[in-house]
């Protein structure tokens, strides 16, 4: 996966920041509150990453990678997990994704996305 040029974050707690850094994605996912949304999106390309703290604490993290039938969704408990996948996202880590089990959203099709 490329690295993304230009992103930005977005959140439903603070303003949109142009390229963030680890250390800002890190502190907006553990300043999350319970069914807060956080979206990191890449600028031309219809791809993004992000998640949404349920009202029971869990993480759902999703990303699409381009067409609508491209976008997963996995479930976490983990906040590290959670900036450590956003971050790898934003630099284009091949494997970023391997951490986790996706399913798609269009079809609810168990898949093996990652490497």
């Amino acid at each position: 996966m490329p690295k993304h040029d230009t992103t930005f974050l977005d959140g439903s707690r603070f303003k949109r920041v142009k390229n963030p850094g680890r250390s800002r994605i890190e502190a907006a996912v553990l300043a999350m509150a319970r069914d807060g949304v956080l979206v990191l999106s890449a600028e031309q390309d219809h791809t993004y990453i992000q998640v949404w703290q349920r009202p029971d604490g869990i993480y759902q993290l999703e990303h699409r990678a381009g067409s609508p039938s491209e976008h997963y969704r996995t479930l976490t408990v983990s906040p590290e997990k959670v900036y450590t996948a956003f971050d790898a996202w934003r630099r284009g880590d091949d494997g970023w994704d391997a951490p986790f089990t996706w399913r798609s959203i269009d079809f609810e099709v168990e898949c093996t996305h990652g490497t």
